[in-house]
């Protein structure tokens, strides 16, 4: 509790420093490492996992964020692992396993009591293929809270009891050369789990109220796959703001509010199936327990802006 708030006073200081000087955004406060780790928790009856897209901005945000997760993680008793939903680091990735952005964006930003063991499995977004992607995939070698082992990949998360839910990763982005490669691997993963939850994840939209929109075939082909198998959940970013709609039988949340400069909501263009939207700051958690899936979506600070229950 003290690290935390001396860490907000810090934070607080920084940001009322910067903006004095007129340079308020982009930077972070100053590193405070946490004195101590609490190991994540063994997965008993119910999974918790951190949701988290946009955030390698730098900014004083990213890190309001993360402080928002460890006081949800502290009193939850901490999350199992975390998702990351792409645009890793702004703005053009990068440059290799040893650039200092992984330093400052990753490794510091989220060591915090709850979060500095945490296992993260990590998609790639747009700003992403601007740097190396090799390095990131060879990251996951350097670091074992990292985890991102190619463009497309799937991990099952067990209870003691079994499985709970399969979450398969995609990289939506347009210049992508591996799509017809990947929809393949999709079309396994999906197959070989008939009787298990599986959560989708992609950084761009297939559905959105936000001003970036889907790309085509995203909002088209992805979709009616996804549609047809009876996906239960597909989970994105790109769009720097908060959603949730619910279209065609497809669950999906957007969560792009982990630290980079918010984008609007746009109501009257794609308005259908919008359930919840909120230009704020924050991150989600996604709950599996043998009765099903749950998604809350968090503020800043980690209070409770919605919840939906599939």
């Amino acid at each position: 509790m003290h690290s935390s708030r001396r860490r907000f006073l810090q934070a607080a200081a920084a940001f009322a420093a910067l903006s004095a000087a007129g340079c308020g955004r982009n930077h972070l406060p100053a590193y405070a490492p946490a004195s101590s780790h609490v190991a994540p928790p063994a997965i008993s009856g119910s999974l918790r996992l951190l949701v988290l897209g946009d955030w390698g901005s730098g900014q004083i945000e990213q890190w309001q964020v993360a402080q928002g997760m460890e006081t949800l993680a502290a009193s939850l008793k901490g999350f199992h692992a975390g998702l990351m939903l792409g645009d890793n680091f702004y703005p053009g990735g990068v440059s290799s396993i040893d650039d200092p952005l992984w330093s400052q964006y990753f490794e510091q930003v989220y060591d915090t009591p709850h979060l500095g063991q945490l296992h993260w499995h990590a998609l790639l977004g747009n700003h992403d293929h601007a740097g190396s992607v090799r390095a990131q995939f060879e990251y996951t070698r350097k670091n074992p809270r990292w985890h991102m082992p190619w463009f497309f990949w799937s991990h099952t998360f067990h209870s003691a009891s079994g499985p709970l839910v399969k979450v398969v990763a995609i990289d939506t982005n347009r210049k992508f050369g591996q799509w017809a490669a990947q929809m393949h691997f999709l079309d396994r993963e999906l197959e070989c789990s008939p009787d298990l939850p599986v959560v989708v994840c992609g950084h761009h939209p297939i559905y959105t109220c936000g001003k970036l929109g889907a790309l085509p075939r995203v909002k088209y082909e992805l979709r009616d796959k996804l549609v047809r198998a009876g996906v239960k959940a597909y989970i994105s970013g790109h769009e720097h703001n908060q959603q949730l709609i619910v279209r065609d039988g497809l669950t999906q949340l957007v969560q792009g509010g982990g630290g980079k400069v918010l984008t609007p909501l746009v109501w009257k263009q794609q308005a259908k199936g919008v359930v919840f939207g909120a230009e704020e700051y924050g991150f989600s958690v996604l709950y599996a327990d043998a009765q099903g899936l749950r998604f809350d979506w968090r503020d800043r600070t980690g209070k409770l802006l919605h919840e939906h229950t599939l």
